[in-house]
């Protein structure tokens, strides 16, 4: 969503006055609302990101239809920052596997992913929130498909699910992508159909919920992992004359009252504005996992790292950390970097490079760094006196978690008992 200022040179010059004077006799209509309203009528045609199906006709009192659709259509060849939608039809399932953090995803095909977020009557959860908007994304006919389903009378929500399970079950999806949908949109949906003593469509496909591996990469890169902060610094999808996502409930309300569907206009618009942001985003991430150079900061490249590791990938793992090292201009991310080349060093056996790294941290009072030497002097070197030093320097930096410190106080503790008896088998050995 481009920023209004920007998008106000983007007018056709013809007609633009004669426009404005018709919308300056419509009442009701702020001056930035007339502006916007402007803009989106003139808009150059090579300039439009999505095609959306003409502004539905509400159906008129008394009428049978319990819902509206709204269908938009996203060209392939749409850049988003460095990605290219179409670049998703050619990824890899195992490299999807890595992302996702699921080896079940090996078998997706990534062509039929889903991408799936909801609107909601508000944000507590329980059976008393209704997600009145329901937005999917997905491939298809040589673009990227938006369909946004609006519930139009809350006393009609089993048409409604109904329609939407006939939808996604014709629709012969492979997974299913989400951001925060484990912990909110997944359950929330389900309760409905369970209320509705349906079955719910969505269960038993594979579910990446991307906010778990947004997290991962991007925790030491920004201070915020929102979706829409996201795309605005990776992709460039400026949020600035977005909705504020408090506001939906209100306005969803306002429109059940009036049927006016300039009230949740900007909804649909921001629902279908998180779908393409959800799909360029993991596609992002993916492409990271391939090619490093793509992104900007070491903390991505840490966070790539951590995917790999957990999804035992070891040696991709240490050759991430490694470069992380290398490029991060940001001593903490450095840090954290050497700690876990450190672990997969000793993991691998390969203790004397290990140790290398351990007393680089340990120089820099890295408590963990001196546990680590503390119980290589103890048990692989024999060397207790050393082990005690590195102990004793834990213990006076500060900063230990309780169990921590209680463990390196009986660290020390064992390790005076044996170099007191050491010394007595020396004595009575008269050395």
């Amino acid at each position: 969503m481009r920023k209004l200022k920007d998008r106000l040179h983007d007018l056709e010059p013809g007609g633009i006055q004669e426009k404005w004077r018709s919308l300056e006799n419509e009442s009701g209509l702020s001056t930035r609302e007339k502006l916007d309203r402007l803009v989106r009528q003139n808009l150059r045609r090579n300039e439009k990101p999505a095609t959306p199906a003409p502004p539905p006709t509400l159906p008129a009192a008394g009428s049978e239809a319990p819902f509206l659709v709204r269908d938009f259509s996203y060209s392939l060849d749409g850049r988003y920052g460095k990605v290219r939608l179409g670049d998703w039809l050619s990824l890899r399932s195992d490299t999807l596997a890595v992302i996702a953090g699921s080896d079940e995803f090996a078998a997706v095909d990534p062509r039929r992913m889903l991408f799936f977020d909801s609107e909601t009557t508000g944000l507590a959860g329980g059976t008393g929130t209704v997600p009145f908007m329901l937005g999917f994304g997905y491939f298809a006919d040589q673009a990227f498909q938006v369909r946004i389903f609006v519930l139009l009378s809350l006393d009609r929500e089993g048409e409604f699910l109904e329609a939407v399970a006939r939808f996604l079950e014709e629709g012969g999806f492979s997974a299913v992508a989400t951001y925060n949908g484990k912990a909110f949109d997944f359950p929330l949906l389900e309760t409905r159909y369970i209320l509705q003593r349906r079955p719910f469509p969505l269960r038993g496909l594979p579910h990446l919920d991307f906010l778990f591996p947004a997290r991962t990469i991007w925790r030491n890169t920004f201070d915020s992992r929102k979706l829409g902060y996201l795309g605005e610094m990776l992709l460039g999808l400026s949020r600035e004359d977005d909705i504020d996502g408090s506001d939906i409930p209100a306005l969803y309300f306002s429109f059940l009252r009036s049927q006016a569907f300039s009230l949740i206009e900007p909804v649909v618009e921001h629902n279908a504005m998180d779908l393409v942001g959800l799909a360029a985003v993991v596609l992002l991430g993916v492409l990271y996992l391939d090619d490093y150079s793509l992104t900007g900061d070491g903390g991505e490249i840490f966070g790539l790292g951590r995917l790999c590791e957990r999804a035992g990938l070891l040696e991709k793992a240490e050759a991430f950390y490694k470069v992380a090292r290398e490029v991060s201009a940001r001593s903490e991310v450095g840090t954290l970097a050497t700690r876990r080349l450190s672990f997969l060093l000793k993991k691998k056996k390969l203790f004397s490079e290990a140790l290398e790294l351990w007393r680089q941290l340990a120089d820099g009072h890295d408590a963990q760094a001196q546990r680590e030497l503390s119980v290589h002097f103890e048990h692989r070197e024999r060397d207790f006196a050393m082990a005690l030093t590195y102990v004793e320097k834990a213990i006076a930096g500060g900063g230990l978690t309780p169990a921590r410190q209680q463990e390196m106080e009986k660290r020390l503790q064992r390790l005076q008992q044996k170099i007191a008896k050491l010394e007595e088998t020396e004595a009575a050995n008269g050395e």
